[in-house]
């Protein structure tokens, strides 16, 4: 039994040595990507995004002129405006940057019509 017990913390404590080293910098998520339809408006969906420079690439395709677009900061309460609207012409796209604090993070896109399709990326 005493030499059945060491030859398992032996073999436990060989398996700690050999454990594989966890790497100092967390690894950047990868690009969100979106592609869904709406009518009159909708949201992008929420996208974990680290501190730092990012910028939104996103089109959009509808019967109207131009689909508005605002950032906001998922917080406690009531989610917080980040920058400014802008806006994405039909039939066309455009992009936006921003200067992020890091968390949560999606657009609210207002077009008043029905069957308006949006494709992007960070």
């Amino acid at each position: 039994m005493r030499v059945l017990l060491v030859a398992a913390a032996t073999a436990l404590a060989a398996g700690l040595v050999s454990a594989p080293v966890a790497s100092a910098a967390p690894p950047r998520p990868a690009a969100a990507e979106f592609d869904f339809w709406f009518n009159q408006y909708g949201y992008t969906p929420k996208a974990d995004l680290p501190a730092g420079e990012h910028r939104v690439v996103i089109g959009a395709s509808c019967n109207g002129d131009s689909v508005g677009a605002q950032l906001y900061h998922v917080t406690w309460g009531v989610d917080r405006k980040v920058g400014d609207v802008f806006e994405i012409p039909c039939e066309g796209a455009t992009s936006a940057g921003y200067q992020l604090s890091g968390g949560e993070y999606y657009l609210y896109l207002l077009s008043g019509v029905d069957n308006t399709h949006i494709t992007g990326h960070w």
